[in-house]
């Protein structure tokens, strides 16, 4: 086959530390050990707005949030740009989107589908026993048990599906999941095997959250391996229909999770501070930080790893290059298929990050808007208003950012050399985050992007 199928699998808000391909001694995930083993791990693949449904939008668009429309949870993906089922399709692929899709609701007409042939899925529900889907037009179909396992036999049945009518046809799937995000108890029970005492707390979790923290991350890794299960069912589906070879399979995730790293809590801990109300949607390792594993037998050498810095928004362009198809000339971000493929190529000395808000919730209140870079060494980001920052992190001697150099006169060279490299992708990106309109209430930029659902509207009015 010229064209790989594709399987794009991510799930919602697994951070890079909770895998065992990123050297994590806790977790159990065998089958993502297996398919790491069979493949390519990449180590500096990160979030560049790292909420839900930005992600999202810059996955199906290979643009930056402040371009796409979608520039918090909650805002349109606008269709006069270049979309990836879009470019899959012209190129002769049969798409396919199965899970958590954040990007709108059903029913998902031929519009709502944004160039995907078939669609199961559902806008954004977390209560993981009580999901229902669409089908296409078709729904609501409740799900019967845990969603993860359902959108998995959905994918089985789509791909057994085409290989029985379209054989000759390549075809490309997006499945998204929606654990581990919070809740964290809503897991079979045969995946809670994890001792609360014997996990790994990382020494920015304050003391006072210490016991509170083990526990969320007893069961946060007990979602994790509960996917793996998952993942061990779509590789063993893809060696019985003969399809292993002829696949990419790649597994990341969305953004990351602070499971109270740094004082974070969650939206409903309204007892916190609104400002560390955040769990993800900040410039800190635990959000932006994703794991990411691709397998594409006889293209991708086994058992290899790569520490090149990838964006989100790198994702699309390469998938497109891979898949034979032409970049619009729109797109920012930048074909990595050399990375994965082990050839030559440009390697980006950092990347871009950005908080846009307000959608749900109200991130201007939250976590502010912020602009940040992050490269092999250093981590930095500056607020508008400057009310929460800036920040700027030695990852070399600080790998969990517990001591800000920023205003340090010994690192006033180190932090004026990365504000002038967040200046130039401000520039790069049409950015206009210093000197752009904004809202004279909620100090969002105003870019004419559009709310998506009026059940969210007095959230940020």
């Amino acid at each position: 086959m010229s064209q790989p199928n594709i399987l794009f699998i991510f799930d919602d808000q697994h951070r890079y530390s909770a895998m065992g391909s990123s050297g994590n001694p806790v977790i159990q995930t065998p089958h993502f050990d297996r398919m790491a083993s069979e493949g390519i791990v990449l180590d500096q693949v990160f979030s560049s707005c790292p909420i839900c449904s930005p992600y999202r939008g810059q996955l199906m668009t290979g643009r930056y949030s402040h371009k796409n429309g979608v520039m918090d949870n909650e805002y349109l993906l606008r269709q006069d740009q270049a979309l990836l089922p879009q470019a899959l399709g012209e190129q002769g692929y049969h798409t396919a989107f199965i899970g958590k899709w954040h990007l709108g609701y059903p029913p998902f007409t031929e519009k709502n589908r944004f160039g995907f042939d078939y669609m199961a899925a559902y806008g954004c529900n977390h209560d993981y026993y009580k999901v229902s889907y669409f089908e296409n037009e078709h729904g609501p179909i409740k799900i019967n048990g845990w969603a993860p396992e359902k959108e998995t036999s959905l994918a089985i049945r789509f791909m057994e599906d085409h290989v029985k009518n379209q054989p000759d046809q390549p075809f490309a799937m997006v499945m998204s999941w929606g654990p581990p995000h919070w809740p964290y108890d809503q897991y079979p029970d045969e995946y809670n095997i994890y001792d609360p005492d014997e996990v790994d707390l990382p020494p920015n979790v304050p003391d006072q959250f210490a016991s509170f923290a083990r526990q969320e991350i007893a069961d946060y890794y007990g979602n994790v391996t509960a996917l793996d299960a998952q993942m061990g069912r779509i590789m063993d589906a893809l060696d019985r229909m003969g399809l292993r070879e002829d696949t990419l399979l790649i597994f990341t995730s969305d953004h990351g999770d602070h499971l109270s790293s740094h004082g974070y809590g969650k939206p409903m801990d309204r007892w916190m501070h609104p400002s560390f109300r955040a769990s993800k949607a900040t410039p800190f390792e635990e959000s932006i930080h994703v794991p990411f594993i691709a397998r594409w037998p006889g293209h991708i050498k086994p058992g290899t790893s790569n520490d090149a810095m990838v964006s989100s928004v790198d994702l699309m362009p390469t998938l497109l290059k891979i898949a034979g198809c032409d970049l619009a000339d729109d797109m920012q971000g930048h074909d990595q298929s050399h990375i994965l493929l082990d050839k030559e190529g440009p390697r980006s000395d950092s990347v871009y990050l950005q908080i846009l808000g307000p959608g749900w919730p109200h991130r201007g209140d939250w976590v502010g808007y912020w602009r940040g870079i992050r490269t092999d060494r250093w981590g930095y980001a500056r607020w508008y208003k400057n009310e929460y920052g800036p920040l700027l992190f030695d990852r070399a001697s600080d790998p969990y950012e517990m001591d800000n150099l920023a205003g340090d006169p010994h690192y006033t060279r180190i932090q004026n050399e990365l504000e002038a490299r967040l200046q130039k992708w401000i520039q790069d990106t049409d950015d206009p985050f210093d000197s752009g309109p904004r809202d004279e209430e909620t100090e969002m930029l105003m870019l004419g992007q559009e709310f998506n659902d009026d059940r969210y509207k007095e959230i940020v009015e």
